[in-house]
């Protein structure tokens, strides 16, 4: 009776088996958790509330329990409202005075709200790791990227500055040009870090989208693209999901224009875009015939203008692929590419359900 009132009293769910394993006392906690009553909860068919993929979990437990050990195992068992809960079960074998096994005392913890606050501290985590990298992409940008050009012009103003006090003119409509072109490449540099710094800043909230509307969309800007490279571009039936409809036109778009942009010499680039569904996301894929890409630099091109080919051989500031990742990833997903020279490359990306 004492222990009854105690084990009543817990908010841990308590429980006993015989011999057997079958269960023979649930204290209230228990029966409050699952809404039944003793006589429904009693002998082999407790295990009916856990979910049915993990039933699996008690294979292993099973071989603990024939060796009479203590045990812990997680597994997802239903609630009274219907609703699944994690659960950390753990069991400690009892013996008799003679030393006969006499069972297992066992306790359940609901772990549900510990899991859900690890897994958004994991994502705390990963987001802060992804902000500090940006932060390093940034500064990496300010130090090389931006100080090139600014070099450029300073170099030519400082030729100008001296040839003026000279009151020699010979050559300073060259020297303007060019530093009119270092400034139009610092502000194309700067209006792309603001795209891509606005990616998650100023995004639209998630919306029911129908992405064969977003990819109809996508190509259609590039009506002028594909027409001058006689390219063309296919696409399955593609699934509704939600998500920020600019931000996803603009990621096919980017991955549209990069597969024309860098096609082969010698062949019309051909684009074909297909979808996978998964259990918890769709796996999309830009399949093209262009120059490919070295397996070295696969994670290389994700990185903000870090290019593999000089301005003079294809236009741009080498920001696309890495848009077209913040993008991906706002959507919970991940993008990827597989590539062989000369041959073509498939870049796959990932939007939850």
């Amino acid at each position: 009776m004492r222990f009854s009132a105690l084990a009543d009293a817990s908010p841990v769910m308590i429980w006993m088996t015989d011999p057997d394993n079958r269960c023979y006392y649930f204290n209230q906690s228990w029966l409050t958790f699952t809404g039944k009553i003793f006589e429904e909860q009693a002998g082999s068919n407790w295990l009916t509330g856990v979910h049915a993929e993990d039933i699996k979990v008690f294979n292993n437990v099973a071989v603990t329990l024939k060796q009479k050990e203590k045990y812990t195992c997680e597994y997802r068992l239903m609630r009274y409202d219907g609703t699944y809960r994690s659960i950390l079960e753990v069991g400690n074998p009892r013996f008799l005075p003679d030393g006969s096994f006499a069972g297992y005392i066992g306790s359940c913890m609901d772990i549900t709200e510990t899991k859900i606050a690890k897994t958004e501290l994991a994502n705390q985590t990963k987001e802060l790791l992804r902000s500090n990298e940006e932060l390093e992409q940034f500064a990496y940008v300010a130090s090389h990227d931006l100080q090139e050009p600014l070099r450029m012009i300073i170099s030519y103003v400082q030729i100008i500055q001296k040839n003026i006090e000279k009151k020699n003119t010979e050559g300073l409509s060259e020297f303007m040009n060019y530093v009119l072109e270092g400034t139009g490449r610092m502000q194309l540099l700067i209006n792309d870090l603001l795209q891509f710094s606005r990616v998650t800043r100023r995004g639209n909230p998630f919306i029911a989208v129908d992405l064969n509307e977003i990819l109809k969309i996508s190509t259609t800007h590039l009506t002028a693209r594909i027409s001058e490279n006689n390219a063309t571009v296919t696409y399955d039936s593609m699934p509704k999901l939600k998500g920020d409809n600019f931000q996803l036109i603009r990621l096919f778009q980017n991955l549209i224009d990069n597969a024309i942009k860098f096609r082969a010499p010698n062949r019309q680039p051909e684009i074909k875009i297909s979808v996978e569904e998964r259990a918890e996301d769709f796996v999309f894929a830009i399949k093209d015939n262009g120059i490919g890409i070295e397996d070295k630099f696969y994670n290389r091109i994700f990185v903000i203008f870090q290019r593999l080919h000089t301005r003079n051989e294809y236009e741009g500031t080498g920001i696309g692929l890495a848009v077209c990742k913040k993008i991906v990833e706002r959507h919970g997903g991940e993008i990827w590419v597989e590539s062989k020279q000369n041959e073509g490359s498939t870049f796959f990306f990932t939007i939850n359900k």
